[in-house]
């Protein structure tokens, strides 16, 4: 099991916790944590690896080129997450079960905020990648919503869920996504590059592509700050997201509308420098 941490104290003990319920072979990778997670890492049997890394996609493929992981299989979870009943119960039975050409498995999400459980809005489930088989999976060089793709074989998806239950205040959920929303707006036309380093969109494909296809041939092309009050309005209502109730709607309207609005506040920020250094070139 491999786990990515920086200044993780707040989370590390209970992601380990719930970790070593599902295996012993505990691998925390550190980017030089400031405060005590190595150490907290350490007390609790994980094999801490420490070092310098150049955002997460390269922090990722650097752990799986260079850990020598003892199991055939792999599973990641960052540090605010937890692992269900469900998956430490039926996991290992299913991956005895699995047929030899499946390299990938999709795990479920469960989205916390605030103490709650986002269930609606198109919230959950959503599938993501999270456990290989050992050197099968290489993580796309993105900055922002990365996701692994396949080396050989193939992926399938089963419906075992891992709990991501983040415990700090609303005011670092806002400074983290205000940085969030600044490489939101750097990767928003990369998307649709040909580079093979990247996740192809595709509206018939897994869902990770199909989100990414919609996003880049639908989302970004409707009108920049109309398209968050669309966005919004679609995970809100249609969505049913005001089944969440009072907490529902702050995340609805801080993940859905706001973080949505920052990002296309960004994007124009740095199209009218880039016109205005074009107007003041020689």
């Amino acid at each position: 099991m491999l786990v990515l941490t920086r200044n993780e104290s707040l989370h590390i003990a209970r992601c380990l916790c719930s970790a070593f319920r599902l295996s012993k072979n505990v691998y925390v990778l550190d980017s030089k944590s400031s405060d005590s997670t190595a150490t907290l890492a350490k007390n609790l049997g994980a094999t801490v690896i420490s070092g310098e890394f150049n955002g997460f996609a390269q922090k990722l493929n650097w752990g799986l080129d260079n850990i020598v992981f003892p199991t055939p299989w792999v599973l990641r979870l960052d540090a605010d997450e937890i692992l269900s009943e469900e998956l430490v119960a039926n996991l290992p039975r299913l991956l005895d079960e699995v047929e030899n050409d499946v390299s990938g498995v999709y795990l479920r999400r469960q989205l916390w905020f605030m103490g709650q459980w986002i269930r609606h809005g198109d919230m959950y489930p959503t599938y993501s990648m999270r456990l290989w088989r050992r050197g099968a999976v290489v993580c796309e060089a993105r900055e922002l919503d990365e996701h692994m793709m396949l080396r050989f074989g193939r992926a399938i998806r089963h419906e075992l869920d891992i709990i991501d239950d983040p415990l700090f205040t609303l005011a670092t959920w806002i400074e983290k996504h205000n940085g969030y929303s600044t490489l939101e707006a750097d990767s928003a036309k990369k998307a649709r590059s040909d580079d093979s380093q990247l996740m192809k969109p595709s509206l018939f494909g897994t869902s990770p592509q199909r989100r990414r296809w919609l996003k880049v041939n639908f989302f970004y092309r409707l009108p920049p700050f109309a398209r968050p009050i669309l966005y919004f309005f679609y995970r809100y209502v249609i969505r049913l997201g005001f089944l969440d109730g009072r907490i529902g709607f702050i995340f609805h309207f801080m993940h859905g509308l706001w973080y949505r609005c920052l990002v296309d506040a960004k994007m124009l920020e740095k199209s009218r420098a880039r016109s205005l250094a074009g107007r003041e070139a020689p």
